[in-house]
Protein backbone atom coordinates (compact mmCIF):
# COMPACT_ATOMS: atom_id res chain seq x y z
CA UNK A 1 0.00 0.00 0.00
CA UNK A 2 1.21 3.61 -0.73
CA UNK A 3 2.35 5.46 2.03
CA UNK A 4 1.90 9.02 1.60
CA UNK A 5 3.28 10.09 4.64
CA UNK A 6 6.44 8.37 4.73
CA UNK A 7 6.91 10.01 0.80
CA UNK A 8 6.02 13.32 2.57
CA UNK A 9 8.59 13.09 5.33
CA UNK A 10 11.64 11.64 2.73
CA UNK A 11 10.94 14.26 0.25
CA UNK A 12 10.93 17.14 3.39
CA UNK A 13 14.59 15.39 4.02
CA UNK A 14 16.04 15.52 0.73
CA UNK A 15 14.65 18.91 0.22
CA UNK A 16 16.26 20.04 3.66
CA UNK A 17 19.54 18.71 2.67
CA UNK A 18 19.74 20.04 -0.89
CA UNK A 19 18.87 23.13 0.90
CA UNK A 20 21.70 23.33 3.47
CA UNK A 21 24.04 22.37 0.54
CA UNK A 22 23.22 25.34 -1.97
CA UNK A 23 22.75 27.88 1.02
CA UNK A 24 26.44 26.75 1.57
CA UNK A 25 27.48 26.99 -1.68
CA UNK A 26 25.95 30.57 -2.05
CA UNK A 27 27.37 31.63 1.25
CA UNK A 28 30.80 30.44 0.10
CA UNK A 29 31.05 32.59 -2.58
CA UNK A 30 30.00 35.26 -0.28
CA UNK A 31 32.45 38.38 0.81
CA UNK A 32 30.72 39.49 4.26
CA UNK A 33 32.38 42.52 6.48
CA UNK A 34 31.44 43.59 10.27
CA UNK A 35 32.31 47.04 11.14
CA UNK A 36 32.52 47.85 15.02
CA UNK A 37 30.58 50.84 15.20
CA UNK A 38 31.89 51.37 19.24
CA UNK A 39 35.33 51.17 18.24
CA UNK A 40 34.89 53.62 15.15
CA UNK A 41 33.54 56.11 16.76
CA UNK A 42 36.22 55.78 19.85
CA UNK A 43 39.31 54.95 17.99
CA UNK A 44 39.53 56.57 14.98
CA UNK A 45 41.56 60.05 15.01
CA UNK A 46 38.74 61.65 13.47
CA UNK A 47 36.28 60.82 16.58
CA UNK A 48 39.22 62.19 18.24
CA UNK A 49 39.32 64.87 16.87
CA UNK A 50 36.12 65.34 17.47
CA UNK A 51 36.26 64.68 21.70
CA UNK A 52 38.64 67.41 21.74
CA UNK A 53 37.30 70.36 19.23
CA UNK A 54 34.49 69.86 21.72
CA UNK A 55 36.45 69.74 25.03
CA UNK A 56 38.15 73.55 23.47
CA UNK A 57 35.10 74.62 22.46
CA UNK A 58 32.92 74.10 25.53
CA UNK A 59 36.39 75.14 28.16
CA UNK A 60 34.96 78.30 28.90
CA UNK A 61 31.18 76.56 30.34
CA UNK A 62 33.13 74.37 31.66
CA UNK A 63 35.47 76.65 34.33
CA UNK A 64 32.24 78.40 34.76
CA UNK A 65 30.86 75.57 36.30
CA UNK A 66 34.04 74.87 38.41
CA UNK A 67 33.99 78.21 39.85
CA UNK A 68 30.31 77.66 40.39
CA UNK A 69 30.94 74.50 42.15
CA UNK A 70 33.83 76.20 44.63
CA UNK A 71 31.50 78.99 45.06
CA UNK A 72 28.90 75.99 46.82
CA UNK A 73 31.69 74.22 48.45
CA UNK A 74 32.81 77.54 49.98
CA UNK A 75 29.56 78.26 51.38
CA UNK A 76 28.48 75.04 52.58
CA UNK A 77 31.95 75.19 54.32
CA UNK A 78 30.91 78.48 55.71
CA UNK A 79 27.70 77.45 57.15
CA UNK A 80 28.93 74.00 58.45
CA UNK A 81 31.82 75.78 60.42
CA UNK A 82 29.22 77.02 63.16
CA UNK A 83 30.96 80.34 63.10
CA UNK A 84 27.69 82.02 61.65
CA UNK A 85 25.23 82.98 64.10
CA UNK A 86 21.63 84.89 63.03
CA UNK A 87 21.13 87.09 60.06
CA UNK A 88 24.68 86.02 58.87
CA UNK A 89 23.76 82.34 58.63
CA UNK A 90 20.36 83.25 57.24
CA UNK A 91 21.78 84.96 54.73
CA UNK A 92 24.82 82.40 53.67
CA UNK A 93 21.90 79.83 53.56
CA UNK A 94 20.54 81.64 51.22
CA UNK A 95 23.69 82.68 48.90
CA UNK A 96 24.19 78.84 49.19
CA UNK A 97 20.40 78.01 47.77
CA UNK A 98 20.98 80.71 45.10
CA UNK A 99 24.51 79.77 43.97
CA UNK A 100 22.70 75.23 43.95
CA UNK A 101 20.02 76.71 41.62
CA UNK A 102 22.51 78.55 39.53
CA UNK A 103 25.09 75.78 39.24
CA UNK A 104 22.03 73.13 38.60
CA UNK A 105 20.86 76.13 36.15
CA UNK A 106 24.35 76.11 34.43
CA UNK A 107 24.55 72.60 34.29
CA UNK A 108 21.61 71.84 32.63
CA UNK A 109 22.42 74.38 29.93
CA UNK A 110 25.91 73.16 29.00
CA UNK A 111 24.99 69.17 29.38
CA UNK A 112 22.04 70.28 26.65
CA UNK A 113 24.55 72.15 24.04
CA UNK A 114 27.72 69.94 25.11
CA UNK A 115 25.15 66.41 23.94
CA UNK A 116 23.46 68.49 21.24
CA UNK A 117 27.09 69.50 19.38
CA UNK A 118 28.44 66.25 20.29
CA UNK A 119 25.61 64.53 18.56
CA UNK A 120 25.48 66.89 15.47
CA UNK A 121 29.34 66.19 15.22
CA UNK A 122 28.99 61.78 15.39
CA UNK A 123 25.97 62.30 12.93
CA UNK A 124 28.56 63.80 10.91
CA UNK A 125 31.17 61.40 11.85
CA UNK A 126 28.61 58.39 10.78
CA UNK A 127 27.45 59.55 7.43
CA UNK A 128 31.46 59.81 6.82
CA UNK A 129 31.83 56.49 7.84
CA UNK A 130 28.67 54.87 6.16
CA UNK A 131 30.36 56.58 2.50
CA UNK A 132 33.58 54.83 2.95
CA UNK A 133 32.05 51.62 3.69
CA UNK A 134 30.22 51.63 1.32
CA UNK A 135 32.71 52.61 -1.37
CA UNK A 136 35.48 50.25 0.39
CA UNK A 137 32.13 47.63 -0.23
CA UNK A 138 32.07 48.60 -3.92
CA UNK A 139 35.76 48.76 -4.69
CA UNK A 140 36.56 45.62 -2.63
CA UNK A 141 33.35 43.44 -3.53
CA UNK A 142 31.61 42.29 -0.67
CA UNK A 143 28.24 41.37 -0.32
CA UNK A 144 27.04 42.09 3.31
CA UNK A 145 28.98 44.45 5.80
CA UNK A 146 26.96 44.83 9.04
CA UNK A 147 27.41 47.13 11.82
CA UNK A 148 25.67 45.39 14.79
CA UNK A 149 25.74 41.90 15.39
CA UNK A 150 25.75 39.14 18.46
CA UNK A 151 28.63 37.14 17.32
CA UNK A 152 31.10 37.89 14.64
CA UNK A 153 34.09 35.83 13.85
CA UNK A 154 37.34 38.29 13.77
CA UNK A 155 37.89 37.05 9.88
CA UNK A 156 35.27 39.36 9.29
CA UNK A 157 36.21 42.47 11.07
CA UNK A 158 37.16 44.97 8.92
CA UNK A 159 36.87 48.13 11.29
CA UNK A 160 40.29 48.45 11.07
CA UNK A 161 40.87 49.40 7.73
CA UNK A 162 37.38 51.36 7.83
CA UNK A 163 39.39 53.51 10.45
CA UNK A 164 42.32 53.53 8.58
CA UNK A 165 40.01 54.93 5.56
CA UNK A 166 38.11 57.44 7.53
CA UNK A 167 41.60 58.71 8.90
CA UNK A 168 42.59 59.32 5.59
CA UNK A 169 40.38 61.38 4.47
CA UNK A 170 40.45 65.03 5.08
Amino acid sequence: MFNFHKLLRQSAIVFAVSGSLNATAFAENMKFGYVHAERLYSQSKTAQGIELTLKKEFAKQQKQLSDLQAKVVQLQQTLSSGKLKGQQAIETERKLQEAMYEHRLALNRYLEEYNFRRSEEFAALQNRANEVIENLAQQEKYDLIVQEAVFVNLQYDITDRVIQLLDSQK
